[in-house]
């Protein structure tokens, strides 16, 4: 459960009974009458009569939602102060947050840090107050998640609530002031979707052949220069040891970002000209990858303390390509192609005895030409690999072996599944293995791994203690791209009771089969690496796997029949039949 409580409570004397709502109507009823005006304005410029004519529609920016926040009002209470103080912060996006302070009494007005964190709700919730026995007015609500000053999402566990105390006294005119909070705001998830955007922050991977996503998320004002500040600091775990960035070290923003007809302008300090020319251009294609992310911004501009930037060359390194890859499949115990056309399946190999070993639990390569196909054995003792043209081959054995996973280099993934401090790895091509050590896996019985199409993070589904939690890690890799350790990881998917399964579909998102509750049914839901959960209506039939490709319209299933059913804009439709495990490339 998330707590949060000040520190210090001055008395009062106004008393208030136990459960007052601190219902923020103003916020609701500032949407609905955009929604409105919206709408009235739409309808009234309609021709109901001449001839037809073909338009083409105006070019439409990203909206955004202003609110006009209300000073304290004269002989206001102490919960009409709080409930004001609370409406006012919404508003705090346009007016920098000058009248919400004027809610506060004295220094605290100027201490206040209101994006320290920014606190997230349900919209089908309304905050609560109550009055402590100090006197403060205790306010609370359950917590969707919180947005630290560094943009970074932490998303809340289904039991977390919010809580924090307002103290409040007198001023000089006798008016009620907070006069003791905690930094940062509330915001209802509605409110939270218009006032801020999801910020993908790009680093190099660390071979440097493509972009690696870090989600932030930013107010939609400030979005550029936090944004570039975000990426001139580095990334945030658990990717900081598993890339790089062409910026050289004390790389500063001079200013801020300035955005004009489309074109960001990004005035850097000296150091940035220490880079080669090489890493002039990928630090250039990080630039404007990060800043595009917006679609506001077209095009990126960089000037050193005011003197532009000459680019040599452009380079136009993107996130890890994922290709229009066939779905995979194990039919009649061989490894086989899907066609896309009518759901047959076409064997990779005319090897029979391939039947003999049961495979199971299929993964495969990110390869146009000549994929390399994995799976375990039918006792899960041992892992195999095979293609086209080879023989099946072990390449692992254990006792009780992970459905395999490959990375963007060629490694196929695995480990017990009683975990003892590592994972294990192969590389096909060579005949290499390794052990890829990570302690903070011991003693955890893992369910599903799944490694991020960028190959810079593993997602895995453990269970401790009865707990079962979805965790992502750095990766690690020597000089040769050998994957060797796992960073310390982050807890994502918390609003999860129970996880079956999980595979990527882009580069911050993943597909999870679970329950949000002990003993509920099982459906999908989207998983950001840093961001709020979204569920996906799951098709009938039951979840034994899940696997994706390039984005959430891609996710196939597994049903408890043997079928493949793939998503089709928001329904699902049958892909292939009679098939016992299922992949696409990863």
């Amino acid at each position: 459960m998330r707590n949060i409580s000040s520190v210090e409570h001055l008395p009062m004397g106004a008393e208030f009974p136990e459960g007052t709502s601190l219902r923020l109507r103003w916020h609701r009823l500032a949407a609905f009458a955009c929604a409105g005006l919206l709408a009235l304005s739409a309808c009234a410029g309609l021709p109901r009569e001449g001839e037809v004519h073909v338009v083409k529609p105006s070019p439409v920016a990203e909206g955004e939602i202003g609110f006009v926040a209300r000073p304290p009002a004269r002989g206001a209470t102490p919960e009409q102060v709080v409930a004001g103080f609370l409406d006012a912060t919404a508003a705090g996006f346009d007016d920098d947050f000058v009248v919400a302070r004027q809610y506060l009494q004295g220094s605290v007005a100027s201490s206040w840090d209101p994006l320290a964190q920014v606190r997230v709700y349900s919209d089908t919730q309304n905050v609560q107050a109550s009055t402590t026995s100090s006197g403060a007015i205790r306010v609370s609500v359950g917590s969707l998640g919180t947005v630290s000053h560094e943009g970074v999402y932490s998303e809340s566990s289904n039991e977390a609530t919010i809580t924090t105390d307002f103290s409040l006294a007198r001023n000089a005119e006798g008016e009620w002031r907070i006069a003791s909070l905690e930094d940062g705001i509330f915001l209802s998830e509605h409110l939270f979707s218009q006032l801020y955007v999801k910020a993908p922050v790009y680093y190099l991977a660390s071979s440097a052949d493509f972009l690696v996503a870090d989600l932030h998320w930013y107010p939609r004002k400030t979005f550029p220069t936090q944004a570039v500040r975000a990426l001139l600091s580095g990334p945030t775990d658990p990717l900081a040891s598993a890339v790089t960035t062409a910026f050289p070290a004390n790389t500063a923003l001079v200013g801020s970002v300035d955005v004009k007809d489309g074109v960001a302008l990004v005035n850097l300090s000296k150091e940035v000209l220490g880079a080669s020319s090489n890493g002039q251009a990928h630090l250039m294609a990080q630039l404007r990858r990060t800043l595009t992310s917006l679609v506001t911004i077209q095009d990126v501009h960089v000037s050193v303390e005011g003197v532009a930037l000459e680019e040599d060359s452009v380079d136009n390194l993107t996130p890890y390509p994922f290709g229009s890859y066939p779905l995979a499949v194990i039919s009649q115990g061989v490894p086989a192609v899907v066609s896309a056309s009518d759901g047959s399946t076409t064997p990779v190999t005319e090897n029979h005895s391939v039947v003999s070993l049961g495979l199971r639990d299929l993964a495969v390569t990110y390869s146009d030409t000549s994929p390399i196909y994995a799976a375990l054995s039918g006792d899960r003792n041992k892992l195999y690999t095979l293609n086209a043209t080879s023989d099946p081959a072990q390449v692992v054995s254990g006792t009780t072996l992970l459905a395999p996973s490959f990375d963007t280099a060629g490694w196929v993934w695995t480990g017990e599944t009683l975990a003892q401090g590592k994972l294990l790895v192969a590389e096909p091509r060579t005949g290499a293995s390794g052990e890829v050590t990570a302690p903070w896996l011991t003693g955890m019985s893992i369910r599903s791994l799944a490694v991020s199409r960028d190959g810079a993070r593993i997602a895995v589904v453990g269970e401790t203690g009865g707990a079962v939690a979805v965790y992502l890690a750095g990766v690690g890799r020597d000089s040769a791209g050998k994957p060797v350790t796992l960073s310390d990881p982050v807890q994502i998917a918390q609003r999860l009771n129970d996880v079956s399964d999980i595979a990527w579909i882009s580069a911050t998102d993943l597909v999870v089969s679970g329950s949000t509750g002990a003993g509920g049914d099982y459906s999908l839901y989207n998983i950001q690496t840093g961001g709020p959960m979204t569920k996906i209506s799951p098709p009938s039939g039951g979840i034994v796997s899940v696997t994706a490709g390039r984005n959430e319209q891609s996710i196939a299933v597994l049903t408890g029949n043997g079928t493949v059913m793939g998503r089709s804009g928001g329904a699902w439709r049958s892909i292939a039949t009679g098939v016992s495990s299922a992949a696409y490339p990863g």
